[in-house]
C-alpha cells in the first residue's frame, strides 16, 4: 500500500461539460488552398515582408508552442471563465458553475495565454497569442480591447494582473496592469458601460537600467497580489541550442512590483530542465509554468518535459534555494542522485498549489496526486480517470482547484473502452494540437471539475447524501465515527420491507429513532407493517407498566405512550385486515 500521510480530505463536484468550438483555426483551410494556388511574388505585399521577418528572426530561437485551452479563476471563485480556442465561457458560483452566464466568441480571437479577472467589477480580462489584449463583462458582453499599438508597445505581453480592490478605494473605474517583455508595467483603467468607456495607458519610466537587468526571452511568469511578487523564468541564450538538446540555460528570477510602476529585481539563479522546444523537438509533455505558493514559502516550475523543479524562499532577503521534496516518493524526487544532482519530480503535465506545503499534480497516467512537499510522501492519489488536465486555483480561496478535462466523443461515452495512459501518452501536445485543426474529424468537449477541502464530519455527510453507503462507513470505522448515521439514511432510502428491518433498523442504536419509525411510518405490505409494528413493541417490552416501579423519567413514559400507540395501531391493523379478508363473516 502506497505510503500516505496527513489527511487531504475534498470534494470532487463536476460542473458543466461543453464541446469546443468547431472549424479552429478560423479559415486555416482557405489560407493553405490560397497559398498553393498564389505565386511567390503574391506573398510579398507589405504585411507579408513584415511577417516574413519576423519569422526569420524567431528561426533559430527555440519554438513555444500554443496552449489551446486556458482557466481563468477570480480571486474569490465566484467566477470561472474557460477559454478554449476562439470562445470564453464564463461560469458562476451561484449555481454551481453548472450554466454559462456569458460566452464570449471571436473569431479573431487566438489561444489565451494570460489572464485575470477584477472581482469587484465582474470584468475579465484577457491576453492572446497576437498580444491582443480583451476585456469583457461577466456576461459575455466585450468593453474593448488593446493591441500593441493601442499601448505603444513592440515587444510581447507577458503577464496580466487586475488591481486588488484592497490597494486603492473602489471606483467607477476597473483597473489592470499589463507586464511586458521589457520589464515595463502598463496601467490601464476602463469602465464596465461599452458605449462609455474610459481607458489610459501609463507605462513605468524606469531607463536602461531596468532593460538590462529584466530577462529578454521570458517563458513564463506568475505574481503573487498579495507579496507583490511577480516570479519570471527565462531563457538566457537563445541564439544556440546545447548539445543535450536543451534551448541555453535557463533563469528564474524574482522581481517585486514597486507602487510607482517599478519592479526592482530581488534574486536570480540558474535552473535546469527543457523550457522551450527547439526544432525539431517532436515530443512535448506539458506546457511551461511558474508558481508562488500561497504563502510564499516555495516556488515550483515545471518544463515541457514534465519535470517539476521546487525552490524555497527565503522571505527575510528573498532568495531561492533548490528545495529535495523528501525521501520517499514514487516520483523519483527522493535523494536519488543523478549526475551528482537531485534528480526532480517527473511525469506531470499540470500542477498546482494546494497549501503552502502541498501541491497537487497532473500526471501523464491520467493520476491526480497529491504531495507533501516537506516530506515527499504522498497525501492523496486518485484513480486514473482524468485526461488532458488543465489546474487552476483562486487566489484567496485555500484549498480548491478547478480541473479542466478535455475529451474526444469516444473517450466520453466509451470510457471503459479504452486505455487512458496509452491515450493519455499519446496526447503530447503537438498532438493534441492536431486534433484541433483536425477538428472536423474529431469533437472535443470540456469539462470542469473541482475538489473542495472539507473537514471530517463534511466528509461523511458529503458520503452519505450521495448514498456512498460502503465509503461511508470504512470512512466511520477509520475516525471513529458511528455508523448510525449510514445505516438511518440505508434505511430511509429503501423499500422499508422485512428484510430492511433486520439489514437496517435493527441494527440503529438511536432507540428514539427507531420508535419514531415505528409509530410513524406505515409498512406497504401486510408483513411489511406487521413486522414493523412488532419491532417497535419489542424494543419497548421492558417499558411495560409494573405495580412495583415508580419510575417518573420523562423518557420512560415517552417510551410508554409509543407503546401504547403501536398497540393500537396493531389492533387497528386487524381489525382492518378482518374486515378487508373477510374474517369476521359467518
Amino acid at each position: 500500500m502506497d505510503d500516505i500521510v496527513g489527511q487531504v480530505l475534498y470534494e470532487t463536484r463536476h460542473h458543466a461539460s461543453r464541446p469546443y468550438t468547431l472549424n479552429y483555426p478560423p479559415q486555416l483551410t482557405q489560407q493553405v488552398n490560397e497559398g498553393v494556388k498564389g505565386s511567390i511574388l503574391s506573398r510579398l505585399s507589405v504585411p507579408g515582408v513584415s511577417k516574413l521577418r519576423e519569422k526569420w528572426s524567431m528561426y533559430r530561437q527555440p519554438r513555444k508552442t500554443k496552449k489551446q485551452v486556458s482557466l481563468f479563476i477570480s480571486p474569490r471563485g465566484e467566477r470561472v471563465a474557460v477559454a478554449a480556442v476562439n470562445q470564453v465561457t464564463i461560469l458562476q458560483k451561484d449555481d454551481d458553475y453548472q450554466e454559462p452566464c456569458g460566452i464570449f466568441n471571436c473569431t479573431g480571437l487566438g489561444a489565451s495565454i494570460y489572464g485575470a479577472w477584477s472581482e469587484s467589477h465582474d470584468v475579465l480580462g484577457i491576453v492572446d497569442d497576437t498580444h491582443t489584449v480583451y476585456f469583457f463583462k461577466a456576461n459575455g458582453e466585450e468593453i474593448t480591447r488593446f493591441t500593441n499599438k493601442h499601448l505603444k508597445v513592440s515587444l510581447p505581453i507577458i503577464g496580466l494582473i487586475a488591481q486588488d480592490e484592497t490597494d486603492v478605494q473602489r471606483s467607477c473605474l476597473c483597473s489592470f496592469t499589463v507586464f511586458t517583455s521589457d520589464g515595463f508595467l502598463h496601467q490601464i483603467e476602463i469602465s464596465q458601460d461599452p458605449s462609455a468607456s474610459i481607458s489610459s495607458a501609463s507605462a513605468s519610466s524606469s531607463g536602461l537600467t531596468l532593460r538590462r537587468q529584466f530577462p529578454q526571452n521570458v517563458i513564463c511568469t506568475d505574481y503573487h497580489p498579495e507579496l507583490s511578487l511577480l516570479s519570471v523564468v527565462s531563457n538566457t541564450d537563445t541564439s544556440s541550442l546545447t548539445s543535450s538538446g536543451n534551448s541555453g540555460p535557463c533563469c528564474i528570477s524574482l522581481w517585486r512590483r514597486c507602487h510607482n510602476l517599478e519592479l526592482e529585481q530581488l534574486y536570480t539563479t540558474q535552473i535546469e530542465g527543457l523550457y522551450c522546444e527547439p526544432k525539431g523537438h517532436e515530443v512535448q509533455l506539458a506546457h511551461p509554468k511558474v508558481l508562488i505558493s500561497p504563502q510564499g514559502k516555495f516556488v515550483a516550475t515545471s518544463d515541457t518535459n514534465g519535470c517539476l523543479y521546487i525552490f524555497e524562499m527565503d522571505k527575510d532577503n528573498f532568495s531561492l534555494s533548490k528545495f529535495a521534496c523528501g525521501e520517499r516518493f514514487d516520483l523519483q524526487v527522493a535523494d536519488s542522485l543523478f549526475d551528482g544532482r537531485t534528480k526532480p519530480i517527473s511525469d506531470i503535465t499540470d500542477f498546482a498549489w494546494w497549501s503552502d506545503n502541498i501541491l497537487i499534480l497532473a500526471r501523464k497516467s491520467s493520476i491526480i496526486t497529491m504531495i507533501d512537499v516537506l516530506s515527499g510522501l504522498k497525501v492523496k492519489e486518485t484513480d486514473p480517470v482524468y485526461s488532458m488536465l488543465v489546474l487552476g486555483t483562486a487566489q484567496k480561496l485555500r484549498g480548491h482547484v478547478f480541473l479542466l478535462e478535455s475529451k474526444s466523443v469516444e473517450e466520453r461515452f466509451n470510457v471503459s473502452n479504452y486505455d487512458r495512459e496509452t491515450v493519455y501518452s499519446n496526447h503530447t501536445v503537438q498532438l493534441i494540437e492536431e486534433r484541433f485543426n483536425r477538428s472536423g474529424n474529431t469533437m472535443l468537449y470540456w469539462s470542469l471539475i473541482s475538489f473542495s477541502e472539507r473537514s471530517v464530519p463534511e466528509m461523511y455527510n458529503i458520503l452519505i447524501s450521495n448514498r456512498n453507503y460502503q465509503t461511508a462507513i470504512d470512512f466511520a470505522n477509520y475516525h471513529g465515527l458511528d455508523t448510525d448515521e449510514v445505516l438511518k439514511s440505508q434505511w430511509l432510502n429503501s423499500s422499508q420491507g422485512t428484510d430492511e428491518i433486520n439489514m437496517f433498523l435493527s441494527k440503529i442504536k438511536d432507540q428514539a429513532f427507531i420508535l419514531s419509525e415505528c409509530v410513524d411510518k406505515v409498512g406497504r405490505t401486510e408483513d411489511s407493517a406487521k413486522a414493523l409494528l412488532a419491532h417497535g413493541l419489542h424494543l419497548t417490552n421492558q417499558y411495560k407498566f409494573s405495580e412495583t416501579e415508580d419510575d417518573e423519567y420523562s423518557q420512560i413514559w415517552d417510551y410508554r405512550i409509543a407503546r401504547l400507540q403501536l398497540l393500537q395501531f396493531g389492533d387497528r391493523l386487524e381489525t382492518y385486515l378482518g374486515i378487508n379478508m373477510g374474517r369476521y363473516y359467518a
